[in-house]
């Protein structure tokens, strides 16, 4: 049988988006792992996040001018959006980051994964959102997962104030996707990334100048896994998702995107041997699959063909991010040419910051 080029082409863009989209997912995943190994190298959270802003919006502002976007943009916008990397972005990643450096990778991932359900709740009591059957059904699964989480954390022996940074990073990655929805749908997503990227750069290194926390005299392992985590786990998904959008949509780029917590679970227990308890486990689950029916199209639009209106992905991360991102906020193997995809403006999805 035959198949026609326009078929082949479809079908190939297709792979081509869900393999960027499962990038996207692991190499979010992978900085928890490049977070814990750039600590035990020497870095403090300061040392890392600085460093790793300052690198990431450099590199996302050469890739928007280079394809034209950096100036795509009003001045009220550029500093709306640089004050929510400067303020709610930078608040969320010191938060996450500190969870990193006191609680277990596979834990802090769990439970800042509630921000999708977070944002929802958010959007109805603004009333952006009607409280729909489905969303909330989403909610109580999400709720009932976290507080699994951290119940199983605490019967295991962890410091309950430890496990309450990663839901704090999530509230505040919650609130910057709220506070970035009207704002990001006027700028591009490449855009939008950089400044973002370069308020969390100027808070940091200011932060860490007044404290006397930057300390940039940290061994080279510690510095090789600060550049990891800048390039491979903030420019390589942001770029990654935007291809995977530009192939797929947003609503199935998101969804695709949710392998994150798996992977890094995955990941955190090759490494560090990690190890969730079933209860933990089973909230975590929950958590997950709150997310999954957020982003499911409601029946009666499937039933009348109408398209899917999806929740906003991860914007990683929250970079997310994406956060971004948490929420936000891939790996960006093709970080030179997947900006060039274009996205129909009604499509366009937050790229994610983490």
């Amino acid at each position: 049988m035959l198949v026609s080029p326009a078929h082949a082409s479809a079908a190939r863009r297709e792979r081509q988006g869900v393999l960027l989209c499962v990038a996207t997912a692991a190499s979010f995943a992978a900085m928890v792992v490049f977070a814990k190994l750039a600590y035990a190298a020497g870095a403090n959270v300061t040392t890392l996040l600085a460093p790793r802003f300052v690198i990431a919006s450099a590199v996302l502002w050469l890739l928007a001018a280079r394809h034209g976007v950096a100036r795509a943009l009003t001045r009220r916008d550029a500093l709306a959006a640089f004050g929510l990397g400067l303020l709610l972005y930078a608040g969320e990643t010191e938060l996450m980051f500190q969870a990193l450096a006191h609680i277990e990778a596979s834990l802090a991932e769990l439970i800042v994964f509630v921000y999708p359900a977070l944002v929802v709740l958010g959007a109805i009591a603004l009333r952006r959102e009607a409280a729909s059957r489905r969303r909330l059904v989403a909610l109580a699964l999400a709720m009932a997962g976290v507080t699994l989480v951290l119940a199983g954390g605490v019967h295991a022996g962890g410091d309950t104030a430890d496990m309450l940074l990663p839901l704090g990073a999530a509230l505040l990655f919650a609130s910057y996707v709220l506070a970035a929805e009207r704002i990001n749908a006027r700028i591009h997503p490449l855009t939008f990334a950089a400044l973002i990227c370069s308020g969390a750069a100027v808070s940091f290194s200011a932060g860490g100048l007044l404290t006397g926390s930057l300390q940039l005299g940290m061994p080279a392992a510690a510095w090789s896994w600060t550049v990891a985590i800048a390039l491979g786990s903030t420019v390589v998904p942001i770029s990654a998702f935007l291809g995977g959008v530009a192939r797929l949509g947003p609503g199935r780029a998101s969804i695709l995107a949710m392998l994150e917590p798996p992977l890094a679970l995955v990941a955190a227990f090759v490494v560090f041997g990690d190890r969730l308890g079933p209860v933990q486990l089973l909230g975590g689950a929950l958590v997950l699959l709150a997310a999954v029916v957020l982003q499911m199209r409601p029946v009666r639009s499937r039933e009348r063909g109408a398209p899917a209106v999806p929740t906003d992905p991860p914007a990683a991360r929250p970079l997310a991010d994406l956060p971004a991102g948490g929420a936000g906020m891939g790996v960006r193997a093709e970080v030179r040419r997947l900006p060039r995809a274009r996205v129909r403006r009604r499509e366009r999805a937050r790229a994610p910051v983490a």
